[in-house]
């Protein structure tokens, strides 16, 4: 099959790395992980790329020998994250979505592993690669940075305040749990989280991820852990444990 992905860039590698791997033709696309906070402008974001794809066409003066870049399916390397991708269509080709509520589902290879481990460990903040390399984390350098800049911004008596605020929103939380692939060692990153640990009064966890969701995703492995859209339909909360549905 030829298929298309448009991912988070938090998890690059782990899809680079498993699409390099495919007997499938796939080609990648990683949008910026700043739109995890703002769900309707990932939602835009997304939907607009699928435009773009849907209305792709060779450029003058290609060969005839070019491949065509006809897709069998594109796949949204995203869960259903804050609804982000509710309401998102395609009117060409049918779309493929992993039944999650957010990506660490993807991280840890199932659903079910996040739910036993969020059950008997409330309070934990989840630390991956991909998330470090694209997000300052909870930690010594992120309040560092933080506070910088908002005595950048609006001076020190306004910075302590919104660093009190911003302390308070962590308050809920106890343990940085951090995901490690075996296919992908990232040493450095873990023993960077277990010092966030420490400088936060938090437990420490490492927990071994796992590629199956992932790899079944890339592969065209797809049983009830996905939903597939056809083309017209648009992604919707199903308000169950199937997390997602088709409108």
């Amino acid at each position: 099959m030829r298929l298309k992905i448009i991912a988070c860039k938090v998890l690059f590698r782990e899809l680079s790395l498993l699409a390099s791997r495919s007997e499938n033709i796939v080609d990648t696309m990683f949008l910026d992980q700043r739109f995890h906070d703002q769900p309707d402008g990932l939602r835009s974001a997304l939907q607009e790329t699928i435009n773009q794809i849907e209305t792709e066409q060779a450029p003058p003066g290609h060969s005839p020998h070019a491949m065509s870049r006809e897709y069998d399916a594109i796949l949204l390397g995203y869960a259903l994250c804050s609804n982000a991708i509710v309401g998102i269509r395609s009117s060409k080709y049918r779309l493929v979505v992993p039944r999650a509520h957010d990506c660490i589902s993807l991280f840890l290879g199932s659903r079910k592993r996040y739910k036993e481990y969020f059950d008997s460990h409330p309070g934990t903040y989840w630390y991956t690669r991909g998330w470090m390399e694209n997000v300052l984390m909870p930690g010594r350098d992120r309040y560092e940075k933080t506070y910088q800049h908002y005595s950048e911004q609006y001076g020190e008596d306004n910075a302590e305040y919104l660093m009190k605020m911003e302390q308070d929103w962590l308050a809920k939380y106890n343990r940085c749990t951090f995901i490690e692939w075996p296919e992908l060692p990232a040493d450095p990153q873990k023993q960077e989280t277990r010092g966030a640990s420490k400088y936060l009064k938090w437990a420490f966890d490492e927990q071994q991820g796992s590629s199956e969701l992932l790899r079944d995703f890339v592969e065209g492995n797809w049983d009830e852990r996905f939903l597939i859209i056809e083309p017209g339909k648009t992604i919707a909360p199903s308000f169950d444990e199937g997390v997602i549905t088709e409108s």
